[in-house]
C-alpha cells in the first residue's frame, strides 16, 4: 500500500522552503547594498581626483552648485554647503541611489588668489570644517584650523543627511561605518596639504 504525504508534512516542507527563500533574498539584497555602497565609494574617489585635477588646472576648487541638475558652480555659495559642480568637474552627479552629492569648500581654498598666509594659519585661523565619527572621535584637528579644504559625501540609502551632516549651519561633518537603519553616509575630505601638493 502507498502512503502519500500528509497535510502536516507538505504544510512543514513549504514552512521550510519559504524560510530557506526569505533568507536567500535577504542575502541578495545585502548584497546589493554592498555593491551600491562600494560603487558610491569608487565614484567619490574619482571625484576628489577630478577636484584636485581642476585645482591643479585653475589654482583653487570649485564653488558648489546650487542646482543639482544643471551641477554649475555658483559664487554666491562660497564657504557654505550646497551640490557638487559636477558639470564643471566632468564626474557622476549622483550616486548609486539617486541622490545628488552633496559639496563643501572653505572659502580659503575656493577663491583666486589664494591667501596662504591663511591657509596655514600664520595669520587667521585657516579652515573651520572638521571630522568626527559617531562616538565623537575627532579623526582631524579639533581646533579651528582642522586642515581640511572640502567635504564631499553621498548621503546613502535613506536619502538624508544623517548626525551632523544633516546641519548645514555647522562646520563639523561625520565619517563613519555603514549601519543599516542608523548611519548611511558616505564621505570623503581633501586635506589641506594634498590639495597644496597640486597648487604648487
Amino acid at each position: 500500500m502507498q502512503k502519500g504525504f500528509s497535510l502536516i508534512e507538505v504544510v512543514v516542507v513549504l514552512f521550510v522552503i519559504s524560510l530557506l527563500m526569505t533568507n536567500i533574498l535577504s542575502l541578495i539584497s545585502a548584497q546589493k547594498e554592498w555593491e551600491k555602497i562600494q560603487d558610491t565609494k569608487t565614484t567619490l574617489i574619482e571625484i576628489e581626483d577630478a577636484l584636485l585635477g581642476f585645482a591643479a588646472i585653475h589654482g583653487h576648487l570649485p564653488y558648489p552648485a546650487s542646482n543639482p541638475e544643471t551641477g554649475i558652480q555658483d559664487k554666491k555659495l562660497n564657504g557654505k554647503e550646497a551640490y557638487l559642480a559636477w558639470a564643471d568637474l566632468g564626474v557622476n552627479s549622483y550616486d548609486q541611489w539617486g541622490n545628488y552629492f552633496r559639496y563643501r569648500v572653505e572659502t580659503e581654498y575656493s577663491k583666486m588668489p589664494l591667501d596662504f598666509k591663511k591657509i596655514f594659519g600664520i595669520i587667521g585661523g585657516g579652515s573651520g570644517l572638521r571630522v568626527r565619527d559617531k562616538q565623537g572621535n575627532y579623526l582631524t584637528v579639533k581646533s579651528g584650523d582642522s586642515r581640511v579644504a572640502a567635504i564631499i559625501f553621498s548621503v546613502g540609502s535613506n536619502g538624508i543627511a544623517d548626525d551632523d551632516n544633516s546641519n548645514l549651519l555647522k562646520k563639523t561633518y561625520v565619517y563613519d561605518q555603514y549601519q543599516k537603519n542608523y548611519f548611511d553616509d558616505i564621505l570623503i575630505y581633501i586635506s589641506r596639504n594634498i590639495l597644496i601638493e597640486y597648487l604648487l
